[in-house]
């Protein structure tokens, strides 16, 4: 039995790689490991640190939001009766993943990717670039379907009215 490692952020795109991790483990009987990466704030681009009080609440509810994308991911396995194992790691998201991905022995990596053009990800940087640039196994990109994004966008729309 191999692993299929999936990283996941509980975005969209995130959550379509889980899903899609998952239903491939469910076929071929391999395991899954999910990793949320999570990194502490930095005062980058001239910007300036927020209080210490307040930092602390940043942190953690940075790291509420990816314990809550490892439970998520937990449950689709689950649900799916595919063995899994998780991981929170901090720190830069492609190292972490790739490290991980070395670490477990891996047969594939899966992420989600947003989308952005070439030119956005060139200014933001792309995690899944990263990856694919420097993961030890194949990487499948999965982006999130047309209906889920419509959906989440309803949903939001709704959330602000």
């Amino acid at each position: 039995m191999a692993t299929l490692l999936v990283a996941t952020d509980g975005s969209l795109a995130a959550s379509a790689a889980v899903d899609e991790t998952v239903s491939l483990a469910a076929e071929t009987g391999d395991a899954v490991a999910a990793i949320t990466v999570w990194r502490a704030l930095q005062g980058d681009f001239g910007l300036a640190y927020p209080s210490a009080a307040m930092l602390d609440d940043l942190l953690e509810a940075e790291r509420k939001h990816a314990e809550s994308a490892l439970r998520a991911a937990t449950t689709r396995a689950d649900t799916a009766g595919v063995h899994i194992t998780t991981r929170l790691a901090t720190g830069d998201p492609a190292e972490q993943i790739c490290a991980y991905a070395e670490e477990i022995g891996a047969r594939l990596i899966a992420v989600g990717t947003r989308g952005h053009g070439s030119v956005a990800s060139l200014l933001l940087g792309s995690v899944s670039n990263a990856i694919i640039r420097n993961a030890p196994c194949p990487v499948l990109i999965v982006r999130a379907s047309d209906q889920a994004r419509d959906l989440a966008a309803a949903e939001a729309a709704a959330a602000d009215t």
